[in-house]
């Protein structure tokens, strides 16, 4: 009998942990507010003056909650989701990729990738990585991201201007410099991600050519291309079951804002 009871108290404190546990997830999520987490200098993501697709998507969130909205600025570099997410300060990431450990993903609602780019008039016909004219051009890819293995592949890196891979968004844009440089002069061609290749090519009314890169099985060039999803609270299962429902029930009004804002998408589908 006294194991019996021993087993039922055991139970019951279990249950009460977990309901315990379930309730303090949930009241972390403001009732009043959504509380996003962004980054105050991130073009074409996000801004403090809120002109980013994901300050678009926010709003169209927080119409469906039928709440506030607030920001937490904060920019993406090392500490990002420890400073902002993880202190409560804010309840979701409007942009992360999936897969990542820090956060609990949402179902995915776009994919980019990387694109090989340059000017229209620039007279080249490069269309893939092993394009026999990139021997002679000079290349611009940002140290440490997945284009690097490619150019290695082809034996391109000694070609190669490298740009600096992290770094303060108020302070400075490395997209931006590789789309100035790619319109003075100094790079030929860039290997970068495509979103932001896009937004810049037009901020400097340059016209440029985007060949993506995709990785299949018989170049196997890794993975080139991301699927992005919301990120909350490990532990928030309810609140992330709700954003799923948001993505499912608005999926045509978020297609608008990408589209509006001239986001260059790639079809969703299991990334490499």
């Amino acid at each position: 009998m006294r194991c019996l009871v021993f087993l039922v108290c055991s139970v019951g404190l279990l249950w009460s942990a977990q309901v315990h546990a379930r309730a303090v997830s949930i009241q972390a999520v403001d009732a009043e507010t959504l509380r996003v987490c962004a980054d105050p200098a991130n073009m074409p993501f996000s801004n403090k003056e809120q002109e980013g697709f994901e300050n678009d998507i926010a709003r169209l969130l927080a119409g469906w909650l039928k709440k506030d909205l607030s920001y937490d600025w904060f920019p993406q570099a090392i500490g990002y989701v420890r400073n902002t997410l993880n202190k409560k300060r804010c309840d979701v990431f409007i942009g992360m990729p999936t897969g990542s450990d820090l956060v609990l993903n949402t179902n995915p609602y776009y994919r980019w990738g990387y694109s090989m780019v340059y000017r229209s008039d620039a007279g080249l016909e490069v269309d893939r990585p092993d394009h026999p004219q990139l021997a002679e051009l000079r290349i611009g890819s940002v140290a440490g991201t997945p284009p690097n293995y490619v150019l290695h592949r082809h034996n391109l890196m000694g070609r190669v201007r490298p740009y600096k891979l992290i770094f303060d968004t108020r302070l400075r844009s490395i997209a931006h410099e590789m789309i100035l440089d790619l319109k003075n002069g100094f790079v030929d061609i860039l290997f970068m991600a495509d979103i932001l290749a896009s937004y810049y090519a037009r901020e400097e009314g340059l016209d440029i050519t985007m060949i993506p890169i995709t990785s299949t099985e018989e170049n196997d060039y890794g993975k080139l291309e991301f699927l992005m999803a919301m990120g909350v609270r490990h532990g928030e299962n309810d609140w992330k079951r709700l954003l799923n429902r948001f993505l499912r029930e608005e999926k045509d009004a978020i297609g608008a804002i990408l589209q509006e804002h001239q986001i260059p998408v790639r079809p969703v589908r299991p990334a490499r």
